[in-house]
């Protein structure tokens, strides 16, 4: 799904838990979204390096090749991906004590509530 037709109500799922980016996925297709999923930083980094611009980026933390943590440090030092606005969605434990560090819209604590989650999503569109 490219997000072409209507690029501020895409949003693009980066979490390397299929089963977790499946419910998110068809949570907010149901919502109208549309929704570009990748299993990791590397991926959603390739995506949005060929044009992909979501209103949003749901990030986990905790992932293999390129983490959450690296892929929010990449993403800031591209002028053309630096303002798309990210949500963390992680298990990560003592989140909020490292939130301060983060440049992120959102920071929600998995399991997420889907209408919190739902609301973080909204506000960018």
């Amino acid at each position: 799904m490219s997000l072409q037709h209507d690029p501020h109500d895409g949003v693009l799922v980066v979490d390397d838990d299929s089963g977790f980016r499946a419910v998110v996925e068809e949570l907010l297709q149901a919502c109208g979204y549309e929704v570009v999923c990748a299993e990791n930083g590397a991926v959603a980094l390739e995506l949005l390096r060929s044009g992909l611009r979501p209103s949003i980026i749901l990030l986990d933390l905790m992932m293999p090749e390129i983490n959450g943590w690296e892929f929010l440090a990449l993403k800031r030092r591209e002028p053309a991906l630096a303002d798309i606005p990210v949500a963390i969605l992680s298990g990560v434990d003592a989140l909020e004590a490292k939130a301060a560090t983060l440049d992120v819209c959102a920071l929600l604590k998995k399991p997420i509530d889907l209408d919190t989650l739902l609301a973080v999503v909204a506000k960018t569109r």
